[in-house]
């Protein structure tokens, strides 16, 4: 906790945010204030906008949900700020919000840059998000934004508010990052008390251990607790549908490994087998013939590579998801020893598996 009463502490919506970068990028229309180089440097190094002499610039602040909108009136340019503390795009937002602004703004307007700023830890969806470029133009993460405002320090104290609050965020990042916990800590804690179970940092920083590449899904379940999930087979199986009543045998099904935690079993890591379903499926809702076949090849695949992992036992349910094979994560922790035990395992199965 910050031990000054810092505005930042209490103004943490994305909407606070909005109105702090308005705030940053309208001191360059004050050229004779201390801000003005702040402003300056913001347009040229992180928008890539050097050529303000002369230039009127506009700022909106949610035009058509746009979250921050910058007109440079007499180049006909127009930067569409998307921006993200802890949550991350959705539902095409940006190409949305950029022909709209294509449309408002047919004569006054002839270039749109596109800017995904994020403040927040970057999952992968703000990866995802940033690596077209057809929709992404500038990407700005938290870093990038605070090495400019550090040189301004002391010059504002809403500048040093907003700097020192993100100091503190990414400290406590830091600490999330850490996934790993003493023997100590182990007996006196509850599990939920431990990063792994309460932190999508931490869950995603582990998952991302296993697997460097490809895309990592964190989420929320409908109580509240945070997973994260990896796809192992991304094929289905079945052609994909939605249709009502649809037959069991026709029902396409995915399988990915999971993070997540729940009571008496603590965090654990487990292989799932989700079933598509139409919204008149009758039970049973997984398709348990294929659910035996893969748990017979994971097990096979644990037989033959002799591999020992504290297994908790896992049966077919009748429901959408059931477990094929699941793992607690709680001594597995205590040592990188232990954890690379666990992950050489992991990496075995998920090769397998996958063949």
């Amino acid at each position: 906790m910050l031990e000054k009463n810092n505005l930042f502490s209490f103004a943490t919506s994305e909407l606070s945010q909005d109105a702090f970068i308005c705030w940053c990028l309208n001191w360059i229309n004050y050229p004779d204030e201390m801000l003005y180089p702040m402003a300056k440097d913001i347009f040229s190094k992180l928008l890539k906008e050097e050529n303000l002499e002369n230039e009127k610039v506009e700022i909106l602040r949610q035009y058509k949900k746009i979250d921050v909108l910058v007109i440079l009136k007499n180049s006909k340019k127009a930067f569409l700020i998307e921006d993200k503390t802890y949550t991350s795009e959705h539902s095409e937002q940006i190409k949305r919000y950029k022909e709209t602004i294509k449309n408002d703004f047919k004569e006054e307007i002839n270039d749109v840059k596109t800017v995904y700023f994020k403040t927040g830890f970057w999952f992968s969806d703000d990866y995802k998000t940033t690596i077209d470029e057809n929709k992404v133009n500038i990407k700005i993460d938290r870093k990038n934004f605070l090495d400019i405002l550090n040189k301004y320090r002391g010059k504002n104290p809403i500048l040093d508010d907003y700097y020192e609050y993100f100091e503190e965020v990414t400290k406590q990042e830091e600490k999330e990052k850490n996934y790993f916990i003493s023997k100590e800590e182990l007996n006196q804690k509850k599990y939920w008390e431990l990063n792994i179970a309460w932190s999508a940092i931490s869950q995603y920083e582990f998952m991302r251990k296993i697997f460097p590449e490809g895309y990592i899904r964190s989420g929320r379940s409908i109580g509240g607790g945070v997973y994260t999930q990896y796809d192992i087979l991304e094929k289905k199986i079945f052609p994909d549908t939605r249709e009502e009543n649809l037959p069991e045998d026709k029902r396409t099904y995915t399988v990915f490994w999971r993070i997540d935690s729940k009571d008496k079993i603590g965090s654990y890591i487990s292989i799932n087998f989700y079933t598509e379903h139409g919204k008149g499926d009758k039970k049973p809702r997984a398709r348990e013939d294929e659910y035996i076949k893969l748990k017979e090849k994971i097990k096979k695949i644990i037989d033959d590579n002799f591999i020992k992992l504290e297994e908790v036992e896992c049966r077919f349910y009748d429901y959408w998801e059931p477990n094929l094979l699941m793992v607690s994560l709680k001594n597995y922790l205590i040592s990188q020893e232990k954890f690379d035990e666990l992950i050489k395992a992991i990496k075995i199965i998920d090769e397998e598996l996958r063949k």
